[in-house]
């Protein structure tokens, strides 16, 4: 019997086993943003809906919206993603070493607004053989949530929004008793940079790449993000900003921003903001030790004139790409 009972114990720990194991997989995702391509891999349990381990992670720097932006005939120059194509494909062939299930990937900002997005998405699907979507910029926001759920529990006495700026678009997510509210805004990294180009030190965007340094139009450029912010960010984001848990999510607030604030950490407040601005506006292009040294302080100038305007006092961020919002999404639908 005690036999029987040995057997029986082993047989059962051994299809447990298995169901665990089938229920493991390792998928991938490529984001092609506006300023960086990102690529993710995850160990996932579909079973639980679970992402368990990140196995492989790596972001490109990639100017595709400042090339957009000096482009005559509104088109993604082809040289520019031809030129970076050999270290796209090697991106991806370190995912397939990885012994992904399967790798998925987004377009966002630059690739809906040039004329020829879409054909560049498609011609990028082709050389690498992975389904290339274009999205919305609502799913872009959606997606960006589900980015900072991987990481962060929602705390039901707050609300929860999801703050994500690229380098040609802004999102705003948060749901609210069954309810979802989105931002969408196109200042965005670069945007915003050319517009201190254009309208404070009146040079030509498609002739001039870097507005540093700022210095005295310190006041000016943050007035100009302000504005912004009054005029285009919806009355829910407005009222509820004060006290809400704001998680940025994106390559400008949980990289450009929170490595120049404080390398390292998991958020910032606007005080501390605020300091690092005034620290960094005089800075040149040649003393700044970023592959985004064009935009590295004018984004510090734009989040703080978000959150001064907003009444934001502290920024939490996570280190997540759509990428991750896709996987983790997929999970839960």
């Amino acid at each position: 019997m005690n036999k029987l009972i040995l057997i029986l114990s082993g047989l059962l720990f051994f299809v447990q086993g298995v169901k665990a194991e089938s229920c493991e997989e390792k998928q991938g995702a490529v984001d092609f943003g506006s300023g960086t391509t990102k690529a993710f891999v995850a160990v996932v349990d579909v079973c639980r809906k679970e992402m368990l381990s990140v196995v492989y992670e790596e972001r490109l720097p990639l100017p595709l919206n400042e090339a957009l932006e000096k482009s005559d005939n509104k088109e993604l120059p082809p040289s520019v993603l031809e030129k970076a194509l050999p270290q796209i494909q090697a991106m991806i062939e370190k995912m397939r070493e990885q012994r992904v299930q399967k790798i998925s990937g987004v377009a966002t900002s630059v690739f809906r607004v040039a004329k020829n997005g879409s054909q560049m998405a498609r011609n990028l699907s082709q050389k690498l053989q992975i389904p290339v979507q274009v999205i919305s910029q609502e799913r872009e926001a959606e997606l960006g949530f589900w980015s900072a759920l991987a990481q962060k529990k929602q705390e039901p006495q707050k609300p929860l929004i999801v703050w994500d700026i690229g380098g040609g678009s802004m999102q705003m997510y948060s749901q609210q008793n069954g309810k979802v509210h989105i931002y969408q805004g196109d200042m965005a990294s670069v945007t915003y940079k050319n517009k201190i180009l254009e309208v404070l030190q009146f040079k030509d965007p498609k002739k001039f790449s870097s507005p540093n340094p700022i210095g005295r139009q310190r006041e000016a450029a943050l007035q100009l993000a302000k504005n912004h912010a009054y005029l285009n960010v919806p009355a829910y984001f407005k009222k509820e900003a004060p006290r809400a848990r704001w998680i940025g999510v994106g390559g400008v607030l949980s990289m450009s921003v929170q490595r120049q604030v404080h390398k390292g950490a998991t958020g910032f407040t606007q005080s501390e903001l605020d300091q690092v601005l005034q620290n960094r506006v005089h800075l040149k292009d040649a003393d700044i030790d970023s592959d985004y040294r064009i935009s590295d302080i004018s984004n510090l100038a734009l989040v703080l004139g978000y959150m001064q305007a907003l009444k934001i006092e502290k920024v939490e961020t996570v280190q997540a790409s759509l990428g991750q919002g896709l996987l983790f999404y997929n999970l839960h639908h």
